[in-house]
């Protein structure tokens, strides 16, 4: 688990779903308390930097809308306040991506069938580099006399 992912997972569990249970709106988390919950020591930008990501955010399903502390954002001070999503908000933005057209996963396997009838993708690969010739690999032939 990366540290980014620690902090994401110490934030969910004692913040957004204790304050999701209790019908809150918004949650706010200082970074000290995170460092502090995680037993590091001198990793507060690492805190700061994970607590300000869009990745967390997208993950926990909460929108940051405030921060506060020293102009340099990398404190144990530092007071992030999130405003909590429904899961429908979570999910509005995939939603988003997923109808303006095809997805990633959509092409999972696109090729199969073809690699399939080609005796597989590995067999395939090998008779394609067979048949490879560079023109550095070509024979030189010598130029053709003209008659004068």
């Amino acid at each position: 688990m990366t540290f980014s992912e620690e902090v994401q997972r110490i934030f969910q569990c004692n913040y957004v779903i204790p304050a999701r249970e209790r019908g809150q709106l918004k949650v706010e988390v200082k970074a000290g308390d995170i460092h502090t919950k995680l037993g590091w020591t001198r990793r507060i930008p690492l805190v700061c930097a994970a607590l300000s990501s869009q990745k967390l955010q997208r993950n926990v399903g909460v929108r940051l809308t405030e921060k506060k502390g020293p102009p340099s954002g990398q404190s144990p001070t530092v007071v992030f306040q999130y405003e909590i999503l429904n899961s429908s908000d979570a999910r509005g933005e995939d939603a988003k991506r997923q109808s303006s057209g095809i997805g990633l996963l959509d092409l999972y396997g696109i090729g199969a069938e073809v690699f399939k009838q080609l005796g597989g993708g590995e067999k395939y690969l090998q008779r394609e580099r067979q048949e490879l010739r560079f023109p550095a690999e070509e024979p030189v032939r010598p130029a053709k006399k003209e008659k004068a």
